[in-house]
């Protein structure tokens, strides 16, 4: 008897055969997104049987929502494509910064405790759910 999605699991490359193998009632698997936004290739593939079997979450850690300016487009695009093909129960990211003005930093990065901060994050949030259709989870803020 399934009652929909209880204890979740991050999916990593090497533990797709498991994933795949495991029968769980409400067994869900989290991955990043980021590394799902090519057209296409093995890591889609395994993706796919892995959602055949299992709910998955989408949780973004590239969206820079606490940026001081807006998700890049191109990155928003990428995540609908992911969102409409998998279906994931839920989608959440991170609240922090790592790209500015086209520069990508490999780190999860704080952002000023201000209410102009704060405005900025509830504008960034929105357009991410008005691009994606429907409401996003927010992680805790970078420390």
């Amino acid at each position: 008897m399934n009652h929909g999605p209880t204890a979740g699991l991050s999916l990593k490359p090497e533990h797709y055969a498991d994933a795949l193998a495991r029968r769980a009632d409400g067994l869900w698997f989290e991955v990043h997104p980021e590394n799902y936004m090519s057209l296409g290739g093995p890591r889609l593939a395994w993706l796919e049987a892995v959602r055949r079997e299992h709910p998955l979450s989408l949780h973004g850690v590239g969206m820079s929502l606490a940026a001081d300016e807006p998700p890049d487009a191109g990155h928003l695009a990428a995540l609908r494509r992911l969102v409409d093909r998998f279906e994931p129960f839920v989608v959440s990211e991170h609240l922090a910064w790592s790209t500015r003005r086209g520069a990508y930093h490999p780190d999860l990065l704080p952002f000023p405790r201000s209410r102009a901060a704060l405005d900025r994050v509830a504008d960034n949030v929105s357009r991410m759910q008005d691009a994606l259709g429907r409401p996003v989870l927010i992680e805790n803020p970078a420390l």
